[in-house]
């Protein structure tokens, strides 16, 4: 009577199913609740931040039509997903219309919309699953099975480096429509030759081209749970010879559906997609470890990590190959002798569906990265499947025994609790890694400490916050193991910069050219630089270069803009424009050089009259940044100081503040704004820097108040030698209020400015040399450098 009531209260208790379902929903809300505003990593730069075509939800239509150039502003990387990208476009638009600063990149809606697609996939998967379970052998306990299994699979650790990056949906929507197409196929088997079940599948290839395997998944599906059905019920030799020949026939057809789409999906990429890998034979070879590394990550999510180091093997006597080899001959061999029994069929068919979903990326195509955590998302559903049911299988053949015995079941019960609880914590340490980009990457080199990229990373977020002293030295680890890494020189260089190593940084931006010649970002940011020295140019001669290989990237036309804005070149700005707008219709930035070009405005006049209409923070911080570009560094001060008004807090207005006041060498004002912007944020770099020029400043100045003209032009002279230019340009100053004639310092100051780079200055003070000492050889030569130089930038 006892075990009786124990069954009918555990196993048939409906209202305990629900509350279970309940408990799942919290369970995952919970493990997820601090990743919605994890930031966008590693991939969503190019494809989200950095993809013009997102920002305008009326492109959609555009992403199925026009290919693979919509999905990401790399070349390289451009495939055609228009499913991914049209989610993307959907949640720019959800995060402009919610967000409290109407922004369309707060990564909380990005991740809403992850979070409920997840949902949607377990909900989907709890169908498929019971389905498969009830045909195998129809229990009492097959829905605590499957309720079980649908729990692990979404609260497992592993999935967490798929639903806490945001390009990676890619995966999941994927998925999605894989099981959904399975749940139509086998809920409505009237429906069948309609063939409504390939709708979903049809979005899937539209989505990523590992949608494909449900075609041969289906196949296997139908010989392991329906082909042993239908061939009992034939009674007669032909008529089982005839059944044969139609389902070759209806799976040839599936396999035909399945060439026909993906040929379609890879006729739609562009050409310039590569997979980035190297050796397809070694790549082969690896991957068997490879398969079964991610087997054992399924019991034990041990060393995840957002970019692996993982390489290839040596060659076919590599110890990881013969693991691998015999790790994928012992599970098929055992999936092969308990799929010989129609109630294991649901355990073949999950091994089954773990080797055909990993076929696409651990095959013939040697991608870039030879293993990658979010790559066992769509596996894990098949193995999920076989591994619950093997269990449940012997917990339902010892069935008597356990029921029998609360020890048993406490124990089966404690067992599924810490494996779902221990997934939990699990996740919620994934979740703290991916929360920015410093946690990130650092756990990154903690785990792979040999993985350039990844140091090269972590120094990009240490860079991003002003600290420049530890991004080089992350740079220079990465130099270490990735010598020959393109992205690395370039961010080398921007560091070099920043901290003023012009010279450096030069020569680093042209390492990474001739490392990264393939690819248009190297040229992209050393026009980027040369256009910040007015090296105009020089800059568009690498713009062209650049646009030779990525002739969409907006960022390119943006600086073309901007330099032709800044010379007041009219109709090649008017030209460039056009041409921008054919491709970007709506693009603001366009848009915005749209009006200087018909009103030809500078661009001074453009801000101060949109600071004036919209009086915001961010206005007038690039109203007060154009005045110190210009030179106008009193009204740079005052626009600070409006800022200031609004947010007194803001370090920008401070350090803007700073760096003018040292521009008109008011040192102590300088150092009175640098110190209340740090005792905001004492490691804000850029007005570290700024304080420290303006401390120097005052120092040079009562050591130089002391000191003759003619010592200060031998000190200019010494600052030279040492290549600090800013001080020797400083010390001459100096020397002129001494005396004002002297064609020495003025001579100097255009040989600092020569250095520099900085024509336009050169020019100026040369000419002012040559006019107090016309026979100054010295000084008309470098005159004359100065002027073909700025010729040439004409």
């Amino acid at each position: 009577m006892q075990l009786h009531y124990h069954k009918k209260i555990i196993m048939t208790n409906k209202r305990l199913f629900y509350i279970l379902w309940i408990v799942l929903i919290g369970a995952l809300l919970f493990a997820y609740s601090n990743s919605y505003d994890n930031e966008f990593h590693f991939d969503d730069s190019h494809t989200i931040i950095d993809n013009p075509y997102v920002r305008d939800i009326n492109n959609i239509p555009l992403f199925f039509s026009k290919g693979s150039e919509t999905f990401s502003s790399l070349p390289l990387n451009q495939m055609y997903r228009p499913v991914v990208t049209s989610s993307i476009a959907i949640d720019y638009w959800l995060s402009t219309k919610f967000s409290a600063d109407g922004s369309g990149y707060d990564p909380h809606y990005y991740h809403y919309s992850m979070m409920l697609s997840f949902f949607v996939l377990l909900v989907l998967m709890y169908l498929l699953i019971i389905k498969l379970f009830d045909k195998a052998q129809k229990t009492t306990w097959n829905q605590w099975a499957a309720l079980f299994a649908t729990a692990w699979y979404g609260l497992h650790t592993v999935n967490a480096e798929t639903i806490n990056y945001i390009i990676s949906r890619s995966d999941l929507l994927s998925t999605l429509f894989v099981i959904a197409a399975f749940v139509i196929y086998l809920y409505f088997p009237a429906k069948r030759k309609w063939g409504l079940f390939l709708l979903p599948i049809i979005i899937g290839l539209f989505t990523k081209l590992t949608a494909a395997m449900f075609f041969p998944l289906l196949i296997v599906y139908f010989a392991l749970f329906e082909y042993p059905l239908l061939r009992e019920e034939q009674s007669t030799k032909g008529e089982k010879n005839k059944l044969i020949i139609r389902l070759l026939l209806q799976a040839g057809f599936l396999i035909i559906l399945m060439i026909v789409g993906v040929g379609f999906i890879i006729g739609m990429q562009g050409d310039s997609f590569t997979p980035g890998g190297t050796s397809r034979w070694l790549y082969l070879i690896t991957q068997p470890f490879i398969l079964f590394h991610y087997f054992i990550s399924f019991f034990y999510p041990y060393n995840l990590s957002a970019d692996t180091d993982m390489g290839l093997v040596s060659g076919i006597l590599d110890s990881h190959l013969l693991v691998g080899v015999l790790f994928i001959i012992g599970i098929v061999w055992f999936a092969i002798k308990k799929g010989l029994q129609y109630k294991y069929a649901p355990f073949t068919f999950g091994i089954i569906w773990f080797f055909i979903s990993l076929a696409p990326t651990s095959s013939l195509i040697p991608l870039a990265e030879v293993a990658n955590d979010h790559r066992m998302f769509f596996p894990f559903v098949g193995l999920m499947i076989s591994v619950v049911w093997f269990i449940f299988q012997y917990i339902w053949n010892h069935k008597d025994r356990i029921l029998a015995s609360r020890k048993y079941q406490s124990a089966i019960y404690m067992v599924m609790l810490l494996i779902l609880v221990g997934h939990i914590i699990g996740v919620r340490q994934r979740v703290e890694v991916w929360d920015n980009g410093e946690s990130l990457w650092l756990d990154v080199t903690k785990k792979s400490p040999t993985n350039g990229r990844g140091w090269m990373n972590y120094g990009l977020k240490l860079m991003s916050d002003g600290n420049y002293e530890g991004a080089m030295n992350a740079y220079q680890e990465a130099l270490k193991h990735a010598p020959k890494y393109s992205y690395l020189y370039t961010n080398i260089a921007i560091c070099q910069n920043a901290i003023g190593k012009t010279e450096e940084a030069e020569e680093n931006y042209k390492l990474a050219i001739q490392y990264g010649y393939y690819s248009h970002k190297p040229y992209y940011f050393y026009a980027d630089f040369l256009k910040k020295k007015k090296r105009y140019a020089e800059a568009i001669q690498q713009i062209v270069y650049s646009q030779e290989l990525a002739p969409e990237y907006v960022y390119s036309f943006y600086i073309l803009m901007e330099i032709y804005a800044a010379e007041y070149e009219w109709d090649q700005l008017s030209t460039v424009i056009n041409e921008a707008l054919s491709i970007y219709p709506k693009d603001n930035t366009v848009l915005y050089y749209q009006d200087i070009a018909k009103g030809r405005l500078t661009q001074l006049e453009v801000l101060r009259t949109k600071a004036k209409e919209f009086p915001t923070v961010d206005n007038y911080l690039s109203l007060s940044l154009e005045y110190y570009n210009v030179g106008d560094y009193d009204s740079c001060v005052y626009v600070s100081t409006l800022i200031l008004e609004i947010d007194p807090n803001d370090v920008l207005a401070y350090n803007n503040i700073c760096a003018a006041y040292n521009q008109m060498k008011k040192w102590e004002l300088a150092i009175k704004a640098g110190r209340q912007g740090l005792s905001i944020d004492p490691e804000n770099q850029f007005l570290n820097n700024n304080l420290a020029v303006s401390i120097q400043g005052k120092e040079n100045q009562k050591l130089w108040k002391q000191k003759s003209a003619d010592e200060l032009i031998a000190l200019s002279l010494e600052y030279y030698t040492q290549k600090n230019y800013q001080s020797c340009i400083d010390a001459c100053m100096a020397s002129l209020e001494k005396k004002s004639e002297n064609a020495i310092a003025y001579n100097n100051i255009c040989s600092a400015y020569n250095a520099m780079q900085e024509w336009g200055k050169a020019v100026e003070y040369g000419k002012l040399a040559v006019k107090y000492d016309p026979d100054f050889q010295l000084a008309k030569n470098n005159l004359a450098y100065a002027e073909s130089m700025l010729n040439v930038g004409k």
